[in-house]
């Protein structure tokens, strides 16, 4: 389908016009994806068996050829490239290969499938900051191939943007140098996420760009990161609040109507355009680029304009694969009061 990522926008350079992102959250998921590939996260062969995997699932079509130079330059061979299609049962992948591709394909369809058995077994395999490292780079994938895929950026010219996303330019020259340091209180770092300090702290860079240097405002994005909570059914994401959402009025009364049946609530009408969005990106994807998709599509450029649109795809992205990964870890209690926290970043 064609795309309808904004054309132009002041500032961005050709290669964030062609993603989409402002710059600045650009330079943030960049030094994200490249720290993705350190060994110290995941052996690069896993990482990119899991990227071909996701992208094959959600059916995000980067060019073969593009995806062979990439697998070849991360250490597969040809026989394997092959039988990514085939799965986690394949006999060509190794037990941590298969381990991995069963872990992602669950990421992607089924992140509550995942069992303790399962998690047991990867933790041997690769270490509990594997296992942790695993689920970070699945998050990665999972989001924003979605992202390509509602936007119809899936299709672009095979030397722009992917292949360049897959192993890209380097990180963020502005990020504090040494190793990460993270408030003890904040309940993300205090997770198993810290077992990737490096990459825990990308992510956290990344996330307080998002909320605060955009230009959706902050109940939008707490309305998109709330339908998305329900769906993949993170509790911690599902009953914390974000304080400056609810300081613009978001309060408890509106959030309980983030449910089904929000068409007949007395949501705000554009609030329930982020939902419609939220559930074709959780949900069916390429459903944006067929004819029950169109209306949803022109109702979020009327009512957030492209830049805005693409900044609800973002958020989406990081909302769900990082809420996924408190699923298949299983790192969430049961029982999980509601909770008004700070913003990230603010």
């Amino acid at each position: 389908m064609p795309s309808w990522l904004p054309e132009s926008a002041e500032g961005l350079t050709e290669l964030d016009g062609v993603l989409g992102l402002r710059p600045s959250l650009y330079t943030r998921y960049r030094d994200y994806v490249t720290r993705v590939w350190s060994p110290d996260v995941l052996d690069p062969v896993l990482t990119e068996l899991v990227r071909l995997r996701i992208a094959g699932l959600l059916e995000c079509g980067v060019e073969e050829a593009a995806r062979s130079r990439a697998a070849v330059h991360a250490g597969l061979d040809e026989a394997r490239i092959e039988r990514v299609p085939y799965g986690s049962d394949d006999p060509v992948f190794t037990p941590a290969e298969s381990a991995c591709l069963l872990f992602a394909e669950q990421f992607v369809l089924a992140p509550e499938s995942v069992t303790d058995e399962q998690r047991k077994q990867l933790a041997g395999l690769l270490g509990d900051r594997g296992l942790v490292g695993l689920a970070m780079v699945c998050a990665i994938f999972d989001g924003f191939d979605r992202f390509q895929v509602v936007l119809g950026a899936q299709d672009t010219d095979p030397d722009l943007p992917y292949p360049m996303l897959v192993h890209p330019p380097g990180p963020d020259p502005d990020a504090p140098p040494g190793p990460p340091v993270f408030d003890p209180a904040d309940p993300i770092a205090a997770s198993p996420l810290a077992l990737q300090p490096d990459l825990l702290a990308s992510f956290l860079r990344m996330y307080a760009t998002l909320w605060w240097d955009g230009v959706v405002d902050h109940p939008s994005k707490e309305v998109a990161r709330l339908r998305n909570a329900r769906v993949t059914g993170c509790r911690y994401c599902r009953n914390v609040r974000f304080a400056q959402a609810r300081e613009d009025g978001l309060g408890e009364d509106l959030v309980e109507l983030i449910a089904d049946g929000f068409e007949e609530s007395a949501l705000e009408e554009r609030h329930k355009v982020v939902i419609r969005f939220a559930d074709f990106f959780l949900g069916d994807p390429h459903g944006m680029g067929e004819e029950r998709g169109a209306e949803v599509r022109d109702d979020l450029l009327a009512a957030y304009g492209p830049d805005g649109t693409v900044e609800l795809a973002a958020g989406l992205a990081l909302f769900m694969g990082f809420s996924k990964i408190a699923v298949t870890l299983g790192t969430v209690p049961h029982d999980f009061p509601t909770m008004v926290i700070p913003t990230p970043g603010g």
